[in-house]
């Protein structure tokens, strides 16, 4: 599984990303594919365009790539890559408070 690095950093330089934005790059793809693992390339490009990237085009393989070697060098795989991001949604969410709704007869 230590191959899949490069590969993935091979087919991103190939569809567009400059070798210095690598690493800005790979994290926010890490980050978007822990709080999306299902996200469609589509969804994924438009996203990368927004933060920064518009000349990152992602395909369906590369997304998947991307994934299994995030998911490889988390030590749990795919459960604990994915429950990084839940836990922290989890405990943002913890802090709101909501008062309860009161319905009125009309």
């Amino acid at each position: 599984m230590d191959d899949l690095r490069p590969i993935l950093e091979e087919r991103l330089y190939k569809g567009g990303a400059e070798p210095s934005s690598l690493p800005g790059v790979l994290k926010a793809l890490s980050k978007m594919l822990a709080t999306d693992p299902e996200i469609d390339p589509a969804a994924a490009n438009a996203r990368m365009h927004y933060l920064g990237w518009p000349e990152i085009e992602l395909d369906y393989h590369t997304l998947q790539l991307a994934l299994a070697c995030f998911e490889a060098e988390h030590a749990g795989g795919e459960a604990a890559f994915a429950q990084v991001e839940s836990r922290r949604r989890a405990l943002r969410l913890r802090e709101v408070e909501f008062q309860p709704l009161t319905l009125s007869d009309p």
